[in-house]
């Protein structure tokens, strides 16, 4: 009875977020699609030929627009709205799929695949702020996980459609998936923050009455939105966050953040996702590579789910920690049993990668994202976010584009070697450096880098509950909810 009250007052952002949370589906399956590059190369009735490097260009050619549309990304939210900008680019990716799956050309599936790329890397940065500001305190813990969820069904749903339909039928369903969400985000309404920052208070007032329940004071809400747009109103230019950047207690966790994401991709996990079959072959899986790679989507995303349903509890720090260390265990096993080379044994790189990918999916993949929010602070957020977002895209492409060169002159055992000593100073970063951010308000984590304590991780005692994505956006009013509620 308690959670049919709970569901009955939150129904209508729960389902709203939802409707958002299904675009980065698009994210998930561009990851996913690499593993039918191999499928591509494998095809008898292909009218083009691959090269190596073809593949390699195909696997890290989402990466390449998607260094410029993540850059982009704030300047575009800040002149049509996050809402409008999700819709606005899904239609491109929707055409970039079908085009992948129909033409004949090998230059074309390049055009779809850097459309589809620049869209769906982008989409992660956009919805997880976006989430934020549309959602009360009290289910933005939950909701703020969805997105890596969703993200690992997008990339097991190509697994799964690779090991039964050809690559076309595969890329055509990715396109079509895409085509019930973009119309379904134009029902969205779009965020009250977005909307009164630009004057329009009738429209975020209306935006807030379709996501609240009729008992919400939406007047007290949109006061407070209104409240906090006007102390971060010196902020609000490019400009403007340029020159707060240089304050030591603005740019050391910017600098923090995006040093977790560099090492959290060197440590391999893209590569390990996007040459999924590659890496399975060379390692000598006992399964064939195409039924190991969606044993290793299922592992992802059902670990994905264990971290959305505890990291509230557990805290991100103690689980990046531990994710981090496992997954090094776990590839310095992998790399152990590629120089022993052994016959007979090819189950165990198979079961240490799985270890591998269940870690990151409870730790090592969610938490930098859920960071990415926190921890930035209000007077830098949105140069913050780009800085941090645009040089991952970065180092994914350029460590996706280069994996096979280096596998190839230095083996993939010492490849591997190398992602799992990447994964360790992840860890030791984390510990060292990396403050507990579960139920911390933002100015708290903001102190947390100024003066003596800089850098300095919290103790394991404080309060209880989640500390929102990019702060609380209704402060007094999320408050006065759990009061109410």
């Amino acid at each position: 009875m308690a959670f049919k009250t709970w569901f009955i007052y939150r129904w209508r952002q729960i389902c709203v977020s939802c409707i958002l949370v299904c675009s980065v589906l698009c994210t998930g399956t561009v990851v996913g699609w690499s593993v039918e590059v191999s499928r591509m190369m494998m095809d008898p009735f292909a009218s083009f030929n691959l090269t190596q490097d073809d593949q390699q260009w195909l696997v890290s050619s989402a990466g390449v627009a998607a260094i410029f549309s993540t850059a982009g990304s704030g300047v575009l939210v800040e002149a049509v709205g996050p809402c409008r900008l999700i819709s606005f680019v899904l239609l491109p990716a929707c055409v970039g799929w079908i085009l992948m799956a129909v033409t004949d050309s090998l230059l074309w599936i390049y055009i779809g695949r850097i459309i589809t790329g620049g869209v769906g890397l982008m989409l992660t940065t956009v919805v997880q702020p976006l989430l934020a500001e549309i959602c009360t305190a009290d289910v933005r813990g939950l909701l703020s996980a969805l997105p890596e969820i969703v993200v690992s069904i997008g990339v097991l749903l190509v697994y799964t459609l690779a090991r039964f339909l050809d690559w076309q039928s595969t890329t055509l369903v990715c396109g079509i998936l895409l085509f019930p969400v973009t119309v379904g985000v134009l029902f969205v309404p779009e965020s009250p923050y977005w909307l009164l920052k630009k004057g329009k208070e009738k429209m975020a007032l209306r935006a807030l009455m379709k996501l609240r329940a009729p008992e919400h004071d939406v007047d007290a809400e949109l006061q407070t939105i209104r409240e906090a747009l006007s102390q971060q109103a010196e902020h609000n230019t490019i400009m403007q966050q340029i020159r707060s950047l240089k304050e030591p207690g603005n740019y050391r966790p910017v600098l923090l953040v995006t040093s977790i994401f560099i090492l959290r991709e060197l440590g391999g996990a893209m590569v390990i996702f996007m040459y999924a079959v590659y890496f399975f072959e060379n390692a000598g899986a006992a399964l064939d590579p195409f039924t190991s790679s969606v044993l290793l989507g299922i592992c992802r995303l059902v670990f994905t789910f264990v971290s959305a349903a505890t990291i509230d509890r557990l805290g991100r720090r103690p689980l990046l920690i531990v994710s981090s260390v496992v997954c090094g265990v776990a590839l310095f096993i992998t790399g152990g049993v590629l120089y022993a080379d052994s016959e007979g044994v090819g189950w165990v790189p198979l079961l240490a990668i799985m270890v591998y990918v269940a870690s990151f999916g409870l730790g090592a993949g969610p938490v930098p994202w859920i960071l990415l929010g926190e921890l930035l602070p209000t007077p830098v957020r949105s140069l913050g976010a780009s800085i941090t977002t645009s040089t991952f895209v970065v180092v994914l492409f350029l460590i996706t584009e280069v994996f096979p060169d280096v596998s190839v002159t230095i083996g993939l055992r010492n490849a591997v070697i190398v992602f799992a000593s990447f994964e360790l100073m992840l860890a030791l970063l984390a510990f060292f450096f990396l403050p507990e951010t579960r139920g911390r308000t933002l100015e708290e984590l903001q102190h947390a880098f100024v003066g003596n304590s800089v850098l300095t991780p919290f103790s394991a005692a404080g309060r209880e509950g989640y500390m929102p994505a990019y702060g609380s956006t209704f402060p007094s009013t999320s408050q006065g909810l759990e009061k109410v509620h």
